[in-house]
């Protein structure tokens, strides 16, 4: 499973590679909109509008970091 920042139409998010089912799988997805799960400030969803959203890819970077914890632990 990866973690990372990935640019959403002007703001970053926070996505996962990880299935909602937790099936193992061998190549990232390619678009963002169909299989990613969201970082929403508390926990993964599918759903794109739930996604806590930072202004620079930076900040989202920075998020990460400081919450791989908590993040990880989710993921």
């Amino acid at each position: 499973m990866g973690v990372m920042a990935r640019k959403r139409d002007e703001r970053f998010v926070i996505a996962s590679d990880r299935q909602p089912d937790s099936a193992a799988h061998k190549r990232a997805p390619k678009n963002l909109s169909d299989t990613y799960l969201v970082w929403t400030g508390n926990s993964w969803s599918s759903t794109m509008s739930e996604a806590e959203s930072f202004d620079t890819m930076e900040a989202a970077e920075e998020y990460i970091r400081s919450h791989y914890e908590r993040v990880m632990k989710y993921g």
